[in-house]
């Protein structure tokens, strides 16, 4: 889920550009360095903390707590509507990563980072099946999920603005892989306890089938909202301050 933040955070490892000065909280990594993945690892590694607060003088919002807000997970074609209100997770600021390929002639980076450890919560509306038990509820929930992994390819482009090199995000992909966790949600069939509880045990028995089936929309939702970031945060920085020769 929260796989998206990592583009912000990678990017912002090389960021400098129309700031007077160097903030002592970005570690440069040199285009040309023999281990360029590795300093850009460290890097971003090294803004954790100052993600997590947020960076004001670069317009980036706090990941304490990161805030998704709505979404239409499903919208009943395989017989379960799913919506999601107000989504909030904390702990994306702890993500790590495990390996990552740097690649300046592809113009290319390929991340793999793990989140060991979140909270979500918000609001929901279910209606429909879930593994083949009739299910219907409106209400809060909370969730706590474990090693989820996220996969990221970006590629970018050099751009010429007013004689200065500017880099553009092309594309990236985000793909997240579910791992263990749980969810409780409140108020099922109008607060049947009994009902409730069934519903609550069957999705936590079988937890990586579900979260299987709504986490594609949840990686799209935070694919778009970290681009979004990313390409405010990059209009602000040349290329030559991103990546020094």
């Amino acid at each position: 889920m929260n796989s998206q933040f990592f583009v912000l955070t990678v990017l912002m490892c090389f960021l400098g550009g129309s700031l007077a000065i160097m903030p002592d909280y970005i570690q440069v990594c040199h285009r040309h360095e023999p281990e360029l993945s590795k300093c850009l690892k460290n890097s971003v590694h090294s803004l954790r903390p100052y993600l997590a607060k947020g960076i004001k003088e670069l317009n980036i919002p706090p990941l304490e707590p990161l805030y998704i807000g709505d979404l239409n997970i499903l919208d009943g074609s395989a017989g379960l509507t799913v919506l999601v209100k107000k989504l909030s997770i904390k702990g994306a600021s702890n993500f790590e990563i495990t390996k990552l390929r740097a690649s300046i002639p592809n113009k290319r980076f390929d991340f793999e980072l793990i989140l060991p450890h979140l909270q979500g919560e918000g609001l929901y509306e279910l209606n429909g099946n879930v593994l083949a038990l009739p299910i219907k509820g409106k209400g809060p929930f909370t969730g706590n999920f474990t090693n989820f992994v996220a996969y990221v390819k970006v590629t970018y482009d050099v751009k010429n603005v007013n004689d200065l090199e500017y880099l553009q995000v092309k594309d990236f992909v985000l793909k997240i892989r579910t791992g263990k966790g749980n969810l409780k949600l409140e108020n099922l069939f109008n607060g049947d306890k009994v009902l409730g509880d069934v519903i609550n045990d069957t999705i936590n028995q079988n937890f990586e089938s579900f979260t299987n089936e709504i986490i594609a929309p949840i990686a799209r939702a935070l694919q778009e909202k970290f681009l979004v970031i990313t390409t405010k945060i990059l209009e602000n920085f040349t290329y030559n301050e991103l990546f020094p020769v």
